[in-house]
């Protein structure tokens, strides 16, 4: 399981829930603007109807990988709905780029992260695939629900980011956000907003402390055992 980059130098952003077409175009506008790369785990529900903005992800050199089809719980379904789910994403995505091997995942809720029925279940799906957890989050499932109006975005995403910018494992760190997660808590009108937000006061930290934004590179090689220790 991934939880930190080798380098110190770097950190790697993870963008879950994407892609959305009224925030993901300008969300990679921010990344090019700031030189950035980052990691985007799709969910095909959404997907399936932005494929021109997939197509501009991979082409702007951001990895993307499956977050399964609908944004459920995998690791409460059946197997064969969990393989089924990831298989169908990941076709779609397939589309776009080349099925990266091995491959790296990240379950909604990063559900079955400590489940050895999914560890075997996604080593079937795709053999030395690695699940990817991460350190430093921007919690920005939560932060539109502080927001009363437009003016609390920017005051909200900052006290987010000040905080991730805290964290002492920022460097090297493996950082999490979304493209308007998909969630039903309130204050949905003013997601947009937010991730749009977060990831422009995020840059601009990251930038300020000379921390630079990279892919997610492949998992390191593990031994057999290794594969079945669940943290």
């Amino acid at each position: 399981m991934m939880r930190q980059m080798e380098d110190a130098s770097t950190v790697a952003i993870t963008i879950d829930d994407a892609p959305m077409p009224d925030t993901t175009p300008a969300m990679l506008d921010l990344l090019d603007r700031f030189g950035a790369k980052a990691t985007f785990f799709m969910s095909g529900c959404r997907a399936e109807s932005a494929e021109d903005v997939i197509a501009e992800t991979v082409k702007r050199g951001h990895a993307i990988y499956a977050h399964g089809w609908d944004h459920v719980r995998l690791d409460r379904e059946p197997t064969s709905r969990l393989r089924g789910d990831m298989e169908r994403c990941e076709a779609l995505l397939a589309r776009h780029r080349p099925t990266p091997e091995p491959y790296l995942v990240r379950l909604p809720y990063n559900g079955g992260r400590r489940s050895a029925r999914i560890h075997r279940a996604l080593a079937q799906w795709r053999p030395g695939c690695a699940l990817v957890h991460w350190g430093p989050s921007t919690e920005d499932h939560m932060t539109s629900t502080r927001c009363t109006c437009a003016d609390d975005v920017e005051v909200e995403c900052r006290k987010d980011v000040d905080r991730l910018l805290a964290d002492p494992r920022l460097p090297g760190g493996i950082l999490l956000m979304h493209d308007q997660p998909i969630n039903e808590r309130p204050g949905a009108e003013f997601k947009p907003a937010v991730t749009i937000t977060m990831l422009r006061l995020l840059l601009e930290g990251l930038s300020a402390q000379s921390l630079r934004c990279v892919t997610l590179p492949p998992p390191p090689p593990q031994a057999w055992w290794q594969r079945f220790i669940l943290v």
